[in-house]
């Protein structure tokens, strides 16, 4: 029986370590804006609205195993309030203004390091602090991924919310026999690309 040697054992075990580690390496990814759509839908005492916000960016950590996504680690994402525009300017300036643009000109949310989403199936969850008008509050971001390679993800979903839970009155319009319902949509479908950059914390 012939020995084993133990200096090609290691090196066989940290050759293995080394390729399962590139296999699943975590990379930054950031916001393709001509690729990608966000959408704010809501109702109102007259008619259905439908705003698109334009400006938004994100950058996300992600761990890939070879083609495909295996875990979040990290999400940053950011919206100018008043990006988000209707082909109504009356109803954009009442959006930014009960938004408190002024104050508050960004929407963001925010899925802190430190945590971890596995990817796996046709939906995940990505829980994580949404931030609206000052107003932080913890929103369960349900996702799919539409389309993944080694250097671009789209992911799409669906966001329902009260404007109540953000401390937001509804915007009223037409001396008030317009007015807007509490709750309201936000449908993305965002493509990422692979960056050299580190996410930005």
């Amino acid at each position: 029986m012939k020995k084993l040697n133990f200096k090609y054992l290691i090196l066989s075990v940290l050759s293995i370590v080394v390729m399962y580690a590139t296999a699943r390496a975590q990379e930054t990814f950031k916001i393709n804006a001509p690729a990608s759509k966000l959408l704010v839908s809501g109702t109102s005492s007259i008619h259905d609205w439908e705003m698109k916000a334009s400006g938004f960016s994100c950058e996300a950590s992600i761990q890939m195993d070879e083609n495909s996504v295996a875990s979040i680690t990290a999400v940053n994402f950011s919206c100018p309030v008043e990006g988000i525009k209707s082909d109504n300017k009356i109803m954009d300036g009442k959006t930014h203004k009960a938004l408190n643009s002024v104050k508050y000109p960004e929407i963001k949310f925010q899925f802190a390091k430190g945590n971890t989403v596995n990817v796996s199936g046709q939906k995940s969850n990505l829980k994580g602090d949404l931030i609206i008008a000052g107003q932080k509050k913890e929103v369960d971001m349900i996702f799919s991924i539409v389309g993944e390679n080694q250097n671009e993800i789209t992911v799409k979903g669906e966001v329902p919310l009260k404007m109540s839970d953000f401390g937001i009155e509804p915007p009223t319009a037409m001396m008030g026999t317009l007015k807007t319902g509490d709750e309201v949509l936000i449908k993305y479908e965002l493509t990422l690309q692979k960056t050299k950059n580190k996410l930005i914390n």
